[in-house]
């Protein structure tokens, strides 16, 4: 079996290194920019890359690239084709081309990767799509994806990337906020992040949401950070966006 990398940017380049090192399988690459990867085998073209392989990983920078290349290799897909598509995208473009694909008899994988440095440790891949087609390539994408997870259905790999993404940004501006909230008391930095180091042990969100801690009173929750809102715009700060 042959396996096909397209996109040879920072994560294409980790992927295509991982193959070589991990399977025995032949892999060829494909950047529409010309760059190549070591002296791996490069396809001249996306449509020669598609017409030879069985399994199939994409890494491109943008959806726009990723459109283009779909329409670019409709004539050379082939039934039984898998495709690993780590691209950024929405979706309802990773379904619209799951569905696209699925005519062909082809099957797409959406790959949501959450990680602050791309595939550089620590990160999570999340897979949306069928769950056969997940099973069948599932060791393939642990070969450089060691902690992916399987989510549901095509489109769910990429909500869960902005759902992971979005959560991690609003905890960073809340610390944000309420760092500035304590300067604003006289409460040094390093006694705040002092705080943040037993922080977790107090109030673990994921432990109360299995059930395995009791969870805060939410009226007292929302007390206090209604009250911290006040106490913010005394001090004239931004508190979850709000300027007092």
């Amino acid at each position: 079996m042959k396996i096909g990398v397209v996109g040879l940017d920072a994560a294409g380049c980790i992927i295509a290194g991982h193959l070589l090192a991990k399977t025995a399988h032949d892999i060829c690459t494909y950047d529409p920019d010309g760059r190549r990867c070591g002296t791996i085998v490069r396809c001249d073209t996306a449509a020669e890359l598609f017409d030879q392989c069985e399994r199939i990983v994409i890494a491109l920078a943008a959806p726009a690239e990723l459109t283009a290349l779909c329409n670019a290799v409709s004539s050379f897909l082939h039934t039984g084709q898998i495709i690993i598509d780590l691209t950024d995208t929405s979706p309802a473009l990773a379904h619209s081309i799951a569905n696209g694909m699925r005519r062909f008899g082809v099957s797409y994988l959406d790959c949501g990767v959450f990680g602050s440095s791309g595939l550089t440790e620590p990160f999570s891949v999340f897979v949306g799509g069928n769950g056969e087609s997940f099973s069948a390539v599932q060791s393939l994408i642990r070969c450089f994806a060691p902690g992916c997870r399987y989510v549901g259905p095509s489109g769910r790999g990429q909500a869960m990337r902005i759902i992971c993404r979005a959560l991690a940004s609003k905890l960073m501006c809340s610390i944000k906020d309420m760092e500035a909230l304590a300067a604003s008391f006289g409460i040094s930095r390093p006694a705040f992040i002092n705080l943040l180091g037993s922080f977790e042990e107090i109030a673990a969100p994921l432990a109360e949401l299995e059930g395995k801690i009791p969870p805060f009173d939410r009226k007292e929750l929302l007390r206090d950070a209604a009250l911290a809102d006040e106490m913010a715009r005394r001090a004239g700060l931004y508190v979850d966006g709000q300027l007092g």
